[in-house]
């Protein structure tokens, strides 16, 4: 154990001491700045609802998409909005206590971003989807499999936010992939081969009825 004298103890707690009485006005800054973030969004949220409905946004999107969408459009222009606000808030709160064009602000601006944008993006995958489903009255089955897809996407962006070592990343990416590729695969010859492959199966299914209905046939005797 490494011996202390008293003078470097009451040393070393000074500088303890600074060290948290410095923070205090950076917390209060950085309070201020989500209040001052909570208000504008609230008021933003006021004015995007007010210009959708004197507008009528909600109209030219019915006309488009008859049966409308899952998400409201104000909705997804508010969340769009608010994500690019709580962004640059955030931002704004790392540069009080990162000092800025240092690596590791430059690490959490850039991250910050990335997870913005895999959200914003998840967010429009699954609003055009539900649109483009809906406007060309597709199969059940065809929405899934766009939906399906839509989320293997969606979490192979979320493996690069992980934390997780470069080959792990490696080995999730080309997992992931082999799965869209085969998801594709399937969905395609269901699409042009699904008319001949179920014609197919009910030929084979009425051969194999017929053949059990031969052999359960009583053989006659003669006499």
């Amino acid at each position: 154990m490494v011996d202390m004298s008293d003078a470097e103890i009451t040393m070393l707690l000074r500088q303890l001491l600074e060290d948290i009485l410095s923070l205090f006005p950076k917390a209060g800054l950085a309070t201020l700045v989500i209040f001052v973030t909570l208000l504008f969004v609230k008021l933003l949220n006021k004015a995007i609802n007010w210009l959708v409905r004197t507008s009528r946004l909600e109209d030219y999107v019915k006309r488009a998409v008859p049966e409308g969408t899952r998400i409201p459009v104000n909705s997804l222009i508010i969340f769009l909005a608010d994500a690019g606000v709580i962004a640059t808030s955030t931002a704004i709160v790392v540069r009080i206590f990162v000092p800025e064009y240092t690596q590791a602000y430059r690490d959490l601006i850039a991250y910050i971003y990335r997870v913005g944008s895999v959200v914003v993006l998840s967010m429009l995958t699954f609003v055009i989807i539900d649109a483009l489903v809906k406007s060309m009255r597709l199969e059940r089955k065809t929405e899934r499999f766009f939906t399906m897809l839509s989320l293997l996407l969606i979490t192979l962006l979320l493996i690069d936010l992980a934390a997780l070592s470069s080959e792990i990343k490696l080995a999730l990416a080309i997992g992931i992939a082999i799965g869209i590729g085969l998801l594709i695969g399937v969905f395609s010859l269901w699409a042009f081969f699904g008319e001949q492959i179920d014609l197919l199966l009910r030929t084979l299914r009425s051969k194999e009825i017929a053949e059990s209905r031969d052999r359960d046939l009583p053989v006659s005797s003669e006499d």
